[in-house]
């Protein structure tokens, strides 16, 4: 029988592991950083606390890096438009999770899959209604934007689902509820 501290442990490592992955990814895709992918995995994969960790701990990644390395401006809009990314993953990640608990008792595999258009859409929805108040969103929903952030969801999830299934197989993971499907 595993120890509450080593499964703390492996919890903790997972999640360092997703935000490392989606802190080099910042760095390539910069503005199109996988939050509807990370909250739908995070929706199956995690407990409710460690999700919002995860999703806390990637968004904060996220943000120091922006600042730090990418040179984001030190404004209230851009510090404005970091705080409405984090409002997205976390609606996007309670409306996954609602998604899955509803969906995977009939069927887990679709639960899976509806996991991440939810999630898009929820943060998308957040992202929308900030446009109306912030300034420099005006391109965040031409057709080619909407398209290449949909995109890298996809990709990021897809990479995220074959990651979530090495790490079940190496033991850094228990199988979940969704388990039989992911």
């Amino acid at each position: 029988m595993e120890s509450s501290a080593n499964g703390a442990g492996r919890r903790l490592l997972w999640i360092g592991l997703l935000t490392a992955a989606t802190l080099m990814m910042t760095g390539v895709f910069a503005c199109a950083v996988p939050f509807a992918a990370l909250a739908a995995l995070a929706a199956f994969d995690t407990e409710r606390n460690d999700g919002l960790l995860l999703i806390g701990a990637v968004w904060l990644a996220n943000q120091a890096y922006g600042f730090l390395v990418l040179g984001y401006p030190h404004e209230a809009q851009a510090y404005a438009w970091g705080v409405t990314m984090g409002i997205g993953a976390v609606i996007a990640y309670y409306a996954a999770r609602a998604a899955i608990s509803m969906i995977a008792p009939q069927n887990k595999l679709i639960a899976v899959l509806a996991a991440l258009p939810i999630a898009f859409a929820a943060y998308e929805a957040v992202i929308y209604v900030a446009t109306q108040f912030l300034s420099r969103g005006e391109g965040a929903f031409n057709t080619d934007v909407v398209l290449y952030v949909g995109t890298v969801e996809v990709v990021a999830f897809l990479a995220l689902l074959v990651a979530h299934r090495l790490a079940v197989a190496v033991g850094l993971v228990a199988p979940n509820a969704v388990e039989g499907a992911a």
